[in-house]
């Protein structure tokens, strides 16, 4: 997909962020009415006029992916500086794949709801926050379930619609990319999400609310990054330690499977030592280490339902340990700003605790504890 962005770049002393901007039919200049445009993983997204017209306000400083959407055209995705973008045109291409068979068929049929329980669990988790979130527009998904490569895929017709009733906040998520693999039990997934706050009830929901996403907060994978980047990994409670991973060559009879051996080195490492200093600037923290890294959040311990995913004794017997996560980049490097979001998303993949948690835990990179 070739995404096409006429920028139109001024300076401006105003503190508040301002984006202004347009979107047209890449093939005949004609405006797209109606389309929406926010800055993914924030709270700040609009509609666009019936002239394709829009006005983002009140943005925060810094790198965001600018996402236009609308049902028949290809989702345009771009990075951009908000200080520095004035004003935008916005060309967007009509949508001219065609979905499959597998993916039109009939929704409610038992194979698309099998599927669609495997999604939820993989997409919206498994925590206690999930069980308050939901889904509200399942029907806009689609499968393909290939039981030949063991990978079940997904997509969406159109944007999903979710509400998390559980941190308070309704969801836009804009689905690019669903796979889960049977055999290694990988699931990835890619989207862009904008977040709007909900109006609570009542003063007692609000402070609920406010707690539970604290909670989400401390500790998570957004969490540790913003401390990375603060320098403050150890004083924020997070302790790091390398994971050495050996292929072991000699395979076993009844798998034929190579062995994999992990040895984790006990001594804890500053976070520095993930932090490639040569390359990094004052908006960026290039992010690059060797093996794997293991991430310890000492200030909170294992939630009651991943402990009970993710051990085979009676979990009210003993005490929880501190969240764990495994990291492991599958690319160079990832480029960290200040606010926790980094490049590219799919550079990194989260074991363990991280990789427990999904969108029901999810906040926007906007938030502040």
């Amino acid at each position: 997909m070739k995404t096409v962005f006429l920028l139109f770049i001024t300076l401006t002393a105003h503190a508040q962020l301002t984006l202004k901007g347009r979107v047209i039919n890449d093939a005949d200049a004609q405006p797209v009415p109606f389309c929406s445009v926010f800055l993914a993983n924030t709270t700040k997204g609009t509609t666009a006029d019936e002239n394709g017209n829009f006005t983002l306000t009140n943005l925060p400083d810094g790198r965001y992916d600018l996402v236009a959407s609308s049902v028949g055209f290809e989702t345009v995705a771009a990075p951009i500086q908000t200080r520095q973008t004035a004003s935008l045109l916005i060309r967007m291409k009509a949508n001219a794949m065609q979905l499959s068979e597998v993916q039109v068929k009939a929704n409610r049929d038992p194979e698309w709801l099998v599927n669609l329980e495997q999604f939820t669990k993989l997409f919206i988790g498994t925590s206690k926050n999930a069980r308050d979130c939901k889904i509200l527009n399942p029907n806009v998904l689609w499968f393909d379930d290939n039981r030949d490569s063991l990978v079940l895929r997904g997509g969406a017709r159109e944007p999903l619609q979710i509400e998390n009733g559980a941190l308070g906040y309704r969801i836009r998520y804009v689905l690019a990319q669903f796979d889960y693999d049977y055999g290694s039990r990988y699931v990835s997934y890619l989207g862009y999400p904008v977040f709007e706050a909900m109006k609570p009830r009542s003063n007692a929901q609000e402070k609920r609310w406010f707690k539970a996403r604290e909670e989400a907060f401390r500790g998570s994978s957004m969490h540790f990054m913003r401390a990375l980047c603060a320098g403050m990994t150890e004083q924020q409670g997070f302790v790091i330690r390398r994971i050495i991973e050996r292929k072991d060559s000699s395979k076993t009879a009844l798998t034929n499977r190579v062995k994999i051996e992990r040895y984790l080195v006990k001594d804890p490492l500053p976070g520095s030592f993930l932090v490639d200093s040569d390359s990094s600037s004052a908006e960026l923290t290039k992010v690059q280490f060797e093996n794997l890294v293991q991430v310890t959040y000492t200030l909170e311990k294992e939630a009651t339902e991943y402990r009970n995913e993710h051990t085979t004794f009676n979990s009210s017997t003993f005490t929880a340990p501190p969240q764990t996560s495994i990291m492991r980049l599958v690319q160079p490097y990832i480029l960290v700003e200040a606010n926790g979001n980094y490049y590219n998303p799919l550079g990194v993949i989260f074991e363990g605790y991280w990789g427990w948690e999904k969108m029901a835990d999810m906040l926007p990179f906007t938030y502040e504890p």
